[in-house]
């Protein structure tokens, strides 16, 4: 999976890929924000989705709080 979409929107953006969260609901999807070395949020089929750093069953079961948390241990981040 070709990761530049996710790396041109990195760049529009001013941001590094460690800042950078991506949603997909396809494993290529999922690859390609991990090949960017993005956070990857993937939403549906967890069996499909495994690659993903955080996962949902739908968009419906994002909640902020959670998701922040997900991505703040990923990169290391602490509260203090």
């Amino acid at each position: 999976p070709d990761p530049e979409i996710y790396q041109q929107a990195q760049a529009l953006l001013g941001l590094q890929a460690a800042e950078v969260i991506g949603f997909e609901d396809a494993s290529a999807g999922v690859a390609a924000i991990k090949a960017a070395g993005q956070f990857a949020v993937g939403i549906g089929d967890a069996r499909l989705l495994a690659a993903a750093d955080y996962l949902v069953k739908d968009t419906a079961a994002l909640q902020l709080s959670q998701l922040q948390a997900a991505f703040a241990k990923e990169s290391g981040e602490t509260n203090g």
